[in-house]
């Protein structure tokens, strides 16, 4: 009898509190184009781009999304990580991390 009246405790203790079955949430569409990229930033002409390390050639044109362009300035030269999405030619910018001062060649 003790058993049983254990077993029904712990089944209504269960059922008061059940488990949260942790569920990923969907990712939104903008989330799954999100991508970044590494190189170096350059401004030619009116334009902001980024190029690759090893000859700056260009990779890709820089706009930013959500802050002002003149953003970039201060990174020309720097070795950065753009966050954002591939839009045709012109990669939008959400975030901008600064990997190191200088780039390579």
């Amino acid at each position: 009898m003790r058993w049983l009246s254990l077993v029904v405790a712990l089944a209504s203790l269960l059922r008061a509190h059940p488990e949260e079955k942790h569920q990923k949430k969907p990712a939104t569409a903008s989330e799954k184009t999100q991508s970044s990229l590494t190189g170096c930033l350059d401004q030619r002409g009116e334009r902001y781009v980024l190029a690759s390390e090893a000859d700056m050639r260009k990779v890709t044109t820089l706009k930013a999304k959500g802050m002002p362009d003149d953003n970039f300035g201060r990174y020309i030269g720097h070795k950065v990580t753009v966050r954002g999405a591939q839009n045709g030619d012109i990669f939008e910018v959400v975030k901008i991390e600064n990997i190191s001062d200088t780039c390579s060649r």
